[in-house]
């Protein structure tokens, strides 16, 4: 995977999921934030313009201290991280007692809207399809979708039902309708293959190279939870091979983990890094200023 061509908005809910949040950094400095994007090719103007964007959505919230802009995340923000997280690190669900939750819904085009988020959300928790608006997942995830309906209005609007269908009665029909595994499949293969070339190397490099392996590496991983809904074992083709990309980016993950964290809080908690932003009421430097330095990244591989 490039680094070139990330996404500003993506790249901070990860440098905020991996980094800032479970290190316990309520707030980032933007001048730092600046400065990791630039690691990352990412220029200051459109880190900024990303800041800017995901404060106005509600996913972070701006405090000036002496007037340095400092970054949080939100109430809702940090749903999202833990969710994801979850998503990326959690334990498979292994277990299956042959029961399907089914959403459906049901919203004019007026409400188009409406009806995308929900219908964004349920993918996120790994649902499937079956088509005209309806959803399906062999896990219980009732209090998920009760919180998501909630947060988009649209309570009168969907049923829900737990239990065992009448027809298909055989789950692999019902998986095969819903899931594309044969595509998820292929993806998996491919990023199995890139981690393995890398796994040997994990422990001769230096914090900055593994801080920019290990965001490349959950950078891409994590998008494998918005297609992958982690069905359990008894649903799964025999000798899955998720399972093993999952094993491997865990460990893989694992090995750069130490000195990825050790180059993010030497910027991160470093004072004297400001951007031109960070800025005194009286136009002033807030402090010393260590500049920041935006290295351009043309192409670089995970592994």
């Amino acid at each position: 995977m490039a680094a070139a061509g990330l996404n500003p908005r993506s790249l901070l809910f990860t440098l905020y999921g991996d980094y800032a949040h479970p290190l316990g950094q309520e707030e980032v400095r933007v001048g730092a934030l600046v400065q990791l994007a630039g690691e990352l090719g990412v220029s200051g103007n459109a880190l900024r313009s990303a800041l800017s964007r995901m404060s106005r959505e509600g996913w972070l919230a701006v405090r000036r201290n002496d007037g340095t802009p400092r970054y949080r995340l939100t109430r809702r923000g940090h749903s999202l991280i833990e969710e994801g997280t979850g998503r990326i690190y959690g334990r498979h669900r292994a277990g299956w007692d042959g029961r399907w939750l089914l959403v459906s819904y049901s919203l004019p085009e007026r409400r188009r809207g409406q009806r995308d988020r929900l219908r964004e959300g349920l993918n996120f928790l790994g649902f499937g399809s079956l088509g005209n608006g309806i959803f399906v997942s062999p896990h219980d995830l009732s209090r998920e979708v009760r919180e998501l309906i909630g947060r988009h209005e649209v309570e009168e609007d969907v049923t829900m039902h737990h239990g065992t269908l009448e027809w298909p009665s055989d789950p692999a029909q019902v998986v095969a309708r819903a899931w594309d595994l044969e595509t998820l499949a292929a993806r998996y293969t491919a990023f199995l293959g890139r981690i393995r070339r890398g796994l040997d190397e994990a422990g001769s490099l230096d914090d900055r190279e593994s801080f920019l392996r290990r965001f490349l590496l959950t950078h891409e991983f994590r998008r494998f939870p918005f297609s992958d809904p982690d069905l359990p074992d008894r649903l799964l083709p025999p000798g899955w091979v998720g399972t093993a990309a999952r094993e491997a980016f865990l460990e893989y993950n694992g090995r750069l983990r130490e000195p990825a964290e050790r180059f993010y809080k030497s910027i991160a908690e470093d004072p004297t890094i400001v951007d031109n932003t960070d800025r005194t009421t009286d136009g002033r430097p807030a402090e010393t200023p260590r500049p920041v330095v935006s290295r351009p990244v043309v192409s670089r591989e995970v592994m």
